[in-house]
This record gives structure tokens, sequence and C-alpha cells, in this order.
């Protein structure tokens, strides 16, 4: 498939996020006809949700367009959103944040809220490399955004979100590579794009010792690896990121895939210097943290806790 065939909407509102993505969103991606879907949240024009759709073979992409419109344009009547953010707070933001990513913002100025814009779907294959490896990227996206739903559906507190983000990161990392020790040679201790950290210190609170249980519950998940049986968020999240692994291990054994040489740019960001796949995997987990709700901050917390859990299991096996 070609980043030709996704459809792109970009949702500017700067309401409550988590409404429009349980109560339009995951109704719309049920009932149309889609062979794939995912949805992150960014900043770039203003607050906004990006939903890209691959139309089901067959599926008529203008008609799908069409109702992606209709459906936004009644949730925007029907749930109008106030605008929170002015002109110059947002051109103060995007430039932090744009030096934060090493990005060029799409859109100087913010758009309006409670809009909708299509926008071209543009694959990150300096990230994510091509063929095989992006599309695998892209069903695990899917994965991801039906897990995170699944969760903001539930009512999920920011505390109950922030402890999965946790165990998903940790099962994330762990399914890469297994010992903790190594993982933590990994671990950026600073922000590698913007130097000093643009955010205040987070308040980690006392949380270490649930940090280090929930680290050894992942450990003996990833261990399990296929054998690991049964349903349910984490064990489905095993499942996506063992497949996605895979395919990303074979790709780059063939030469067709040379990973990044980083995860993400914040703290707790895995930097490998022997092109492992792990730098991917990560990006996936903090985009999974991202489709939670959880902010940046907040996976700032989040990590340095995974950091000292790890510690704790490398202690574990000296």
């Amino acid at each position: 498939m070609e980043e030709t065939d996704w459809l792109s909407a970009h949702v500017f509102y700067q309401g409550d996020q988590d409404h429009l993505l349980v109560h339009a969103v995951l109704p719309l991606v049920s009932e149309l006809p889609v062979a794939g879907w995912f949805f992150l949240r960014y900043w770039d024009g203003g607050p906004h949700v990006r939903l890209r759709v691959l139309p089901a073979p067959g599926a008529d992409a203008a008609g799908l367009s069409a109702a992606i419109e209709a459906r936004f344009t009644g949730y925007f009547s029907s749930h109008p959103s106030t605008p929170l953010m002015r002109a110059e707070e947002y051109a103060e933001t995007a430039e932090l944040l744009a030096r934060w990513e090493s990005i060029r913002p799409a859109f100087a100025e913010l758009q309006p809220n409670d809009s909708l814009a299509f926008v071209p779907y543009r694959r990150e294959h300096h990230r994510y490399g091509h063929g095989a490896a992006i599309e695998a990227v892209e069903r695990h996206f899917t994965d991801s955004s039906e897990l995170a739903l699944r969760l903001l559906g539930s009512g999920a507190s920011d505390g109950q979100r922030s402890t999965a983000a946790l165990a998903m990161l940790m099962l994330a990392w762990l399914t890469c590579e297994p010992d903790p020790a190594r993982l933590l040679s990994w671990i950026s201790h600073e922000s590698r794009q913007y130097g000093a950290q643009p955010w205040p210190e987070p308040d980690l609170g006392d949380q270490r010792d649930t940090a280090v249980a929930i680290a050894r519950r992942m450990a003996a998940m990833a261990a399990a690896g296929s054998r690991l049986g049964g349903s349910g968020t984490l064990i489905e999240w095993a499942r996506s990121i063992r497949a996605l692994r895979d395919v990303l291990r074979t790709e780059s054994a063939k030469g067709s895939l040379l990973p990044p040489g980083s995860g993400w740019e914040g703290p707790g960001g895995i930097v490998s210097g022997d092109a492992s796949v792990l730098t991917i995997i990560d990006i996936c987990a903090h985009l999974a943290c991202n489709r939670l709700g959880v902010t940046l901050p907040g996976e700032i917390a989040v990590r340095r806790l995974a950091g000292d859990a790890l510690a704790a299991l490398a202690d574990d096996r000296s």
C-alpha cells in the first residue's frame, strides 16, 4: 500500500479530546469500511486529533471523506468547544515544541477552533523505514489506537492512564531487550533535541515500589513470549509489540531497514548505538502515551519511574 491510499483528517478541537475520541472517532471507524486506522494528538496549528484512515479494498475514498467531514461537523455543532489558546500563546508554544522535536511547523498560525482539515498523510520513513517495516508500524498503530480508546472509554483516571503507560512502556522495552542492565545503559537522561528540559521537573511521588512491582510483572510477560495466553489490554499490547518487533528485525537483518539511532526525543528515551529496532519500539511506546492523553511532563515522570524500576530489576539479577 502507498501513503496516498490513506485519508488524513486533522480535527482542531480545544475541548475534551477524550470525549471526541470516544464519541466521534470510535463510532466512525467502527461504521466505515476501513482496512486500518489510527489517531494521535498533536499541537501543530493548535490542539487537534489526527485521524488516519485506510479505506478497505473497493471502498469509495471520496465517500469516506464525506462521511468523516459530516461526522465531525455534526460533533462540532452538538459539542462546541471554547477556544482557550490565543494566537500569541500558540506562537510561543509552537516555537518551543518545534525546537523540541527539531521540525518546522506546517502551520505558522493558530487554526480555527472546531474545524476540520484534510492534510495529506506523510509517512515518517526516517523513523519507520519503508515497505514491510512501515506497514507493520501502521498495523501496530491501529492496535495501539484501539487499546487506548478501550481505556479512554472505560473512564480511566489520569493515575490509571499513567500506570497503564508505565506498564506498556516497560513491556515494550523488555520485549526487545530482556536484560534490564543493558536497557538502563541505553536510556537518555536529557532532552537530546532541545537541550534543557522545557517543562518543570515532574513530581514522581512515592511510586517506586509500585513501579518495581509492575516491572517484575512486565518482565515475566515479556519472557513468556508467544506462550502468553488470554486477553486484556496488556496481553494484546504484548502481542502487537512482539509482532512488530519480529517484522522489524526481519527487515533489519535483510538490510531493508536502518532503525534510527534514538527513540523518543525527551529524557528517558532510548539511545542505542547498534541500530537496534528498540528505538522504533520506544517511539511507538511514546505514541501510546500520547493516545492515552498522558502529557509530556507526565511521560517524563513515567519514564523516570521506569528507569528506577529497571535498576531494581538489574539489582535482582546481580
